[in-house]
């Protein structure tokens, strides 16, 4: 699902919260010029909230052009407003961790940039949202197109507590231990000066964010509550989350039924196959207008949301007792002498060095010497870096809430 939606939404330009794009995608910008791209999300949380501006460009192929040097101000309905403080890259943000929203009150959105164009939300209401009552992993699984079954571990939720707003959205984050199999143990000086060392960077950690769309209305539920809920399906041997230990936080959001149609909207564009500019029922429309001029299209909304978060983990035992498949690493160790076919590219004579060289040249990161019987250099053992050092793809830092559980 990420890639197809991801592509609905490129002519967001895919900032901040509008996620990265996958897949080039071009829609059709009629006779518009650019257009200002809004990203804003506002809550209720001890965070610094922010604004991410942006304008497209007649094609959306090559990077978007981030708005600097623009006014933005948040304003409550008792006249009460904040100014973002700019940095870099169009983004604006509050500096005051005090700065947050509160449920029952509205809030507008302003900006005015450089040139003197204003722009203006529509009020927007935050909604009391009720707390994650329970956050649980389940043995599940899945028919993919081609009638494939693949198997896999669900998050679910449950969310019981009666509230006044009806309309939820759900993200989420991970983040997940992980070993690489092929440590390197030894460097390589020369083929007579090799020596071991101690073994780093085997342990790291990954982290990723959510970008599907996510929402309910809880019209539709019995009670309007929501019982084992899924907000992720992990498919077990297609990644190396579940292999030490792995944790979730969910993000239940409230939004207003406004909000809810226009992610409602979005989904069902990237289940057509259409684009944001199509007729209706699938013209997606802002809350933010431009004041100067109502009739130019702006990209974006501003979010106003309450939010409850919830936190859980899955450890390597609690993952084993599913009996699911695992994922193994595409990982080899190989071993090359001075004869073997390997070394034809070499040019003659080959030497240890000139296979040090060859190999590491390629991406091989250099594991271990083999000696003979009489401990006669015989070969070298090379695997690919990203199987011998964790922080190519991962971070040595464990995160700051982490709780080894394993």
């Amino acid at each position: 699902m990420k890639s197809r939606w991801i592509k609905t939404l490129g002519i967001f330009l895919l900032t901040g919260i509008f996620f990265t794009c996958v897949e080039p995608f071009s829609p059709k910008l009629k006779d518009s010029g650019p257009l200002l791209v809004v990203d804003a999300l506002f809550t209720d949380e001890h965070i610094s909230n922010y604004v991410k501006l942006s304008m497209t460009k007649l094609s959306l192929i090559g990077a978007s052009e981030k708005v600097t040097g623009a006014t933005v101000i948040i304003q409550d309905d008792s006249g009460t407003s904040f100014e973002l403080s700019e940095f870099p890259g169009g983004l604006y943000k509050s500096d005051n961790p005090s700065f947050r929203g509160e449920p029952g009150k509205s809030y507008t959105l302003y900006i005015r940039t450089e040139d003197g164009k204003e722009y203006k939300s529509e009020p927007a209401m935050m909604y009391e949202v009720r707390n994650i009552d329970s956050l649980y992993f389940g043995k599940d699984k899945v028919t993919l197109e081609d009638g494939y079954l693949q198997e896999g571990v669900r998050v679910y939720i449950d969310s019981k507590e009666p509230a006044e707003n009806k309309y939820f959205r759900w993200t989420y984050e991970e983040w997940w231990e992980f070993n690489i199999p092929i440590p390197k143990s030894y460097v390589y000086v020369n083929e007579n000066n090799i020596y071991e060392i101690p073994v780093t960077k085997v342990t790291c950690w990954k982290q990723d964010a959510s970008d599907e769309i996510i929402i309910e209305s809880a019209e539709t539920m019995t009670n309007g509550e929501f019982i084992k809920k899924p907000v992720l399906f992990i498919p077990s041997d297609q990644s190396d989350r579940l292999l030490v230990q792995y944790c979730i936080q969910v993000r239940q959001l409230s939004i207003s039924k406004r909000e809810y149609e226009f992610w409602d909207l979005l989904r069902q564009i990237n289940e057509t196959g259409g684009d944001i500019f199509d007729k209706q029922p699938f013209q997606v429309n802002s809350n933010i207008q431009c004041l100067d001029d109502p009739g130019e299209q702006v990209l974006g909304y501003f979010q106003v949301s309450a939010v409850k978060r919830m936190r859980k983990y899955l450890t390597h035992q609690e993952f084993n007792e599913m009996n699911l498949p695992r994922y193994y690493y595409d990982c080899q160790l190989i071993s090359i002498g001075r004869g073997d076919p390997e070394t034809d590219y070499i040019t003659p004579p080959v030497t240890f060095n000139k296979i040090y060289d060859y190999f590491t040249e390629r991406n091989y990161t250099f594991v271990q010497p083999r000696y003979d019987d009489h401990n006669v250099l015989e070969k070298l053992d090379f695997t690919t870096n990203v199987c011998a050092d964790c922080s190519l793809t991962g971070s040595v830092n464990k995160p700051d809430f982490w709780i080894d559980l394993k």
